[in-house]
């Protein structure tokens, strides 16, 4: 695994508050890496180390090999971050932001117009682009900030929270923008917490909790630590579930219903479901739904963070 971007023994206190502790974290070149945790779990002071926005009480953050705090242009003009809170200037329109932040990243006119005409139609901004930014709506603020981001095409683009507060079709067209802009290389993290947005996106999730990463791999990784078990969701007519948990109590690693299913763990689940079918197919009650998952990214998540 070739890293972009290595924390090697990093923390970080605000005041007497220990926020991040001797964090190590390689992030994948070219790859989707998620960053979860529960909130004011130090998510967000982690991607600021990374830009150099903050600098370490103790380890060091690198970028391609070099030290971040001493090499802060090369990582300026290589990573772009669109953060929780707006990092555009309100009283300026879409395009003379863009602009502004093109001649930050070192980008000259010709670039900055040749970007912003391909930046701003993927986020359905190109009718707003004389808009001044602080009339834009709460929805068109979070794209626009994206745009801001995206204006040099960076080698590793960073996003807070990219989908927060947008409706629906429009989360699922920034999650495909986010796919393209991976497609064509670009190393990508991004912290969210609609986990099922994360298992479906990232190639690797990073577990932030108690000031450190508890668990760093890909989804199935992240899996095979939770468990080799899969889980057996069945919901039935009836919905009376005490007879099949006293039967198979000792078949299965663990039963017990939730929100209405029944749910059977077991490392057998193939040859285990159909006995559960003929059981009930036999006791005349009628299965409304059934099926086999692996453990879910918020399972696992909720799992890792009780433990601890």
């Amino acid at each position: 695994m070739n890293s972009i971007i290595e924390l090697r023994g990093v923390s970080k206190s605000f005041g007497k508050k220990a926020v991040l502790n001797k964090i190590n974290l390689q992030i994948p070149e070219k790859k989707i890496t998620g960053l979860i945790g529960a909130s004011g779990s130090g998510k967000t002071t982690l991607l600021k180390l990374i830009t150099g926005y903050y600098k370490p009480e103790a380890g060091s953050v690198y970028y391609n090999g070099k030290e971040v705090s001493k090499n802060l242009k090369e990582v300026k003009r290589n990573i772009g971050f669109a953060t929780q809170e707006n990092c555009f200037y309100s009283k300026l329109t879409i395009k003379e932001n863009l602009e502004y932040f093109g001649t930050l990243y070192g980008l000259n006119k010709s670039v900055i117009s040749k970007n912003t005409d391909k930046i701003l139609p993927l986020l359905d901004l190109q009718e707003a682009k004389n808009v001044v930014a602080e009339n834009l709506s709460d929805g068109m603020q979070r794209r626009f900030d994206l745009a801001c981001a995206l204006i040099n095409y960076p080698k590793v683009l960073i996003l807070d929270e990219p989908t927060e507060d947008l409706d629906p079709p429009l989360r699922r067209q920034v999650i495909k923008l986010i796919k393209e802009l991976n497609a064509i290389g670009t190393t990508i993290i991004i912290t969210s917490h609609l986990l099922e947005e994360v298992e479906d996106l990232c190639d690797y999730v990073a577990v932030v909790n108690d000031k450190s990463i508890v668990r760093f791999g890909t989804i199935d990784q992240l899996r095979d630590i939770f468990g080799n078990e899969d889980e057996i969701h069945l919901l039935t007519e009836s919905q009376d579930y005490n007879y099949l948990i006293r039967l198979f109590n000792r078949r299965a690693s663990k039963v017990y219903v939730n929100n209405g299913k029944l749910i059977l763990q077991s490392k057998n689940a193939d040859s285990l479901l159909r006995v559960l079918l003929a059981v009930v197919k036999r006791k005349g009650d009628k299965i409304i739904y059934v099926d086999v998952k692996r453990p879910s990214l918020e399972e696992i998540f909720e799992n890792l963070t009780k433990k601890r």
